[in-house]
């Protein structure tokens, strides 16, 4: 993904970028220290399809950007990040996530896993006993082999298919999934440890 950051603290924007490097996917980052660039590269067409902004700049108001780029921009992600943890009851119908400062690794993967499925949605297709299938990467609680087949573990139900898990992984990499063992591919955000299973 394409990424901008948007803060004139220097420090806090070297932080955001920090994390972003250590995602398990690669992005290219671009940094602002005021809003004013940060529009004027929008307008000239430059897409960012995650932008990570910060409320309280001196030249310009966070929410104010965010909902012209919102009006006009409906195909980027917006995550807004501020000392200010008040700020977050106002959040919910402006912008597509809220992060406080001072920000975590935890929290910028969160973020960017997020944006990822909410841009690029994943579905995985396949026939289950003669019924075709689509699932979104939310539903899909873990994969499973035992001997030939793959087990589909969902928040609702177990499917049974033959596929290989290499194969799987390779489309679920950038989503948050994870492999810990070569029977198991977990979706991270179904677990707080690998003991749940």
């Amino acid at each position: 993904m394409k990424i901008a950051i948007c803060d004139d603290e220097a420090r806090d924007r070297e932080q955001i970028k920090h994390y972003i490097n250590t995602h398990s996917t690669k992005h290219e980052i671009i940094e602002f220290n005021s809003a004013i660039p940060l529009l004027k590269s929008i307008y000239a067409h430059e897409h960012f399809d995650v932008l990570f902004l910060d409320i309280q700049m001196p030249d310009s108001d966070g929410w104010e950007i965010a909902e012209k780029l919102k009006k006009t921009k409906t195909n980027i992600y917006i995550a807004m990040v501020t000392i200010n943890n008040n700020y977050i009851y106002d959040c919910f119908d402006r912008v597509d996530w809220f992060t406080p400062k001072p920000v975590t690794k935890a929290k910028i993967h969160k973020v960017l896993n997020n944006a990822y499925e909410t841009l690029f949605p994943i579905i995985f297709k396949f026939v289950f006993g003669k019924i075709p299938v689509a699932l979104t990467a939310p539903e899909i609680v873990y994969f499973e082999v035992k001997r030939n087949d793959v087990f589909i573990h969902t928040v609702d139900y177990i499917y049974k298919i033959r596929e290989s898990l290499h194969n799987i992984n390779k489309q679920f990499y950038t989503q948050g999934f994870a492999s810990p063992h070569q029977s198991f591919l977990l979706n991270l955000d179904h677990f707080e440890s690998i003991e749940n299973i």
